[in-house]
């Protein structure tokens, strides 16, 4: 906000510096053991996540790939891949949410001239473009009944067929399928084809949300600012005391991806120094969280109003006590600039009497 900038131009010189966390104090210990997988961090869960990926790589098994969105699914799929025996060949993803049903069919399977209008010439899909590699399906559990239905009999007879033609085609791929839902729970309920399941389900990895990895948030915080200020030409030095915190207490709802938004955002926010401020990670990390709420809320406020207090002194002090003059300084009007007097405590003469503040100094 415009008066909170203009407070801190004018309480810069007089308030004390505060904690700086360099970049690299973030992760003393590097970005973890599977970090050359995307995998950053250091924490049990992870590392037990980098461990099972690692032995499924070497499988050419059906993985389900389980976990919130935002928290890194087609990573994981992208890494079994590079660690497989297919790693040479092609690693193809389609996201079920992102294309329509009408078109999934033709996307997946190919289509033959005529098959439908538009199609001007045969096309494979990707089942045959991925042979020999890896096929990443995610969201698997947006799919259409008869898309299940498709995958099911492509996945169990390795064939398929292209849409208006009637021969099939060998194909060897490996089917990596992520889901945020409960698969088992949708089979349940009828919602998902349960032999499709079965077969998806044969290795699985759960990827862990990010609040339940609290102690990976600073290794994060350090790759992102790190990538960021290369890919945007930014200056980061590092974070001011307080922005660690806050990122460690918030929930995460969103995930890495929320993480890099907020990281981004903030490093855009950043002043000449180059460091990124409590403030400038937003106000939501603040109200999406009840950890943060409940814990940090009573804290910040109390910290707040008397920060507010003694800019208000400053200014009084720089301008000789002058009202007018603070009061513009401090964008406020003089009646605004009184009210807050009174309401924070800082006292004087008339703040005391309880008179108004009067036309001129």
């Amino acid at each position: 906000m415009e008066l909170e900038e203009t407070v801190d131009r004018i309480a810069a010189p007089s308030r004390a510096p505060s904690t700086v966390l360099p970049i690299a104090s973030l992760a003393p210990e590097g970005p973890g053991p599977f970090a050359d997988l995307g995998l950053v961090g250091r924490s049990p869960a992870l590392c037990a996540l980098g461990a099972r990926l690692a032995a499924h790589a070497k499988s050419s098994a059906t993985v389900l790939i389980r976990g919130e969105t935002g928290s890194g699914k087609e990573l994981v799929a992208r890494a079994l891949h590079r660690l497989s025996p297919r790693s040479t060949r092609a690693f193809l993803p389609h996201n079920f949410a992102s294309i329509p049903d009408t078109l999934v069919e033709s996307e997946l399977f190919g289509h033959a001239k005529g098959a439908f209008t538009g199609a001007h010439a045969d096309r494979p899909g990707l089942f045959e473009l991925a042979d020999g590699g890896t096929l990443f399906l995610d969201e698997i559990g947006d799919a259409s009944a008869s898309v299940q239905s498709r995958l099911l009999r492509a996945i169990q007879e390795r064939e398929v067929r292209r849409l208006g033609d009637g021969r099939a085609r060998r194909v060897d791929v490996r089917i990596v399928a992520a889901t945020h839902r409960d698969l088992a729970a949708e089979a349940r309920a009828g919602r998902f084809r349960a032999d499709l399941y079965y077969r998806l389900h044969i290795l699985a990895l759960d990827v862990p949300a990010l609040r339940e990895r609290r102690e990976d948030i600073a290794v994060l915080a350090a790759h992102v600012l790190e990538r960021v200020a290369r890919r945007e030409g930014l200056t980061i030095r590092g974070l001011r005391g307080g922005a660690l915190e806050r990122l460690r207490a918030y929930d995460w709802p969103g995930n890495v991806r929320e993480l890099e938004a907020v990281l981004l955002r903030a490093a855009h926010l950043a002043g000449p120094g180059g460091l990124l401020e409590p403030e400038s990670l937003g106000h939501d990390l603040d109200g999406a969280s009840p950890l943060f709420v409940r814990e940090r809320h009573a804290t910040l406020r109390g910290r707040t109003l008397a920060y507010e207090a003694q800019l208000i002194r400053t200014a009084l002090d720089a301008h000789l006590g002058n009202r007018s003059r603070a009061a513009h300084a401090l964008g406020l009007t003089r009646q605004g600039l009184w009210k807050k007097m009174r309401r924070l405590g800082v006292v004087n003469a008339e703040t005391a009497a309880g008179a108004e503040p009067p036309t001129a100094d």
